[in-house]
């Protein structure tokens, strides 16, 4: 339960509070399961506070400071989280339908078993992020980052999240966990995946126009129906794939020994040229 005294201390005001924070910057508030729906709680200072469980629906957070805080199963449905920092923040099965998060910071923070169906993540940056078995479906993550900086730190861990149908325009998903995940019908046009791991991610008719996939691991993928015209395929792994029906025409760096690897062609959709090349090997 909450502390009464930083209850009230919240009632005063954010400014208020916030300088009260400054004065006392070595305590950890706690807000736990504190009814706070609807509040204008613009540019608030919450680090490190303990909100778990808290009602911040249709909050007023934006501009606000919440890195570390602890803000798991918390039910943030509506809230406005724009240009919010969240980094480390404990998110985990929190609740943030239709929230909105455009050019939020949710670098390295905690979000598995999170729901954010049909919220906005427009820009937002998610590095080293945690979303292990986040429900993303219908979310808008154009141009977010999701990327790591190399193999070594990796990028965001999403596998086995369902981002079906999910807007990812642009996304940087540089050496992200992808494994598993369900893409099914997402927009991933121009999209940065160098060497993201999709092995036995299900794309099944997503569009994946102008994507970059060099060195991305793409075994066992579903990939029927995806249309990847135009996307960049170099050393990618396509052992195991399936690519029944879906559109390869202008890939870029393909090679017939990639395409020998995937588990099914059939119905593909081929340039004539690594077509015949394609058929000569069989």
């Amino acid at each position: 339960m909450a502390e009464k005294e930083h209850t009230e201390r919240l009632k005063q005001g954010v400014s208020s509070w916030n300088s009260w924070r400054l004065e006392n910057s070595d305590m950890v508030p706690d807000l736990s399961d504190t009814n706070l729906q609807g509040k204008d709680l613009r540019e608030v200072n919450f680090r490190r506070a303990n909100l778990r469980g808290a009602d911040l629906r249709e909050a007023s957070l934006r501009w606000g400071y919440l890195s570390e805080a602890n803000l798991s199963t918390a039910n943030l449905s509506w809230a406005d989280l724009r240009e919010t920092s969240l980094e480390r923040a404990n998110l985990r099965d929190a609740i943030l339908q239709k929230a909105q998060l455009v050019g939020a910071n949710l670098s390295e923070a905690d979000l598995r078993g999170v729901f954010l169906r049909e919220a906005l993540l427009r820009d937002a940056i998610l590095r080293m992020a945690d979303l292990r078995w986040a429900n993303l479906r219908e979310v808008d993550l154009r141009w977010a980052d999701f990327s790591g900086t190399d193999r070594r730190g990796g990028g965001a861990n999403l596998s086995r999240a369902n981002l079906r149908g999910s807007d990812m325009r642009g996304t940087n998903l540089r050496w992200a966990n992808l494994s598993w995940a369900l893409l099914e019908e997402a927009k991933l046009i121009g999209a940065e995946l160098i060497g993201t791991n999709l092995s036995r991610a299900f794309l099944v008719g997503a569009n994946l126009i102008g994507a970059d996939f060099a060195g991305a691991d793409l075994s066992g993928a579903f990939l029927d129906k995806a249309s990847l015209m135009g996307a960049n395929l170099a050393e990618v792994n396509l052992e195991g794939a399936f690519l029944r029906w879906a559109n390869l025409r202008r890939v870029k760096n393909l090679s017939v020994k990639q395409l020998s690897k995937a588990a099914t062609l059939h119905g593909a959709e081929l340039d004539e040229e690594i077509r015949k090349k394609v058929e000569t090997t069989v």
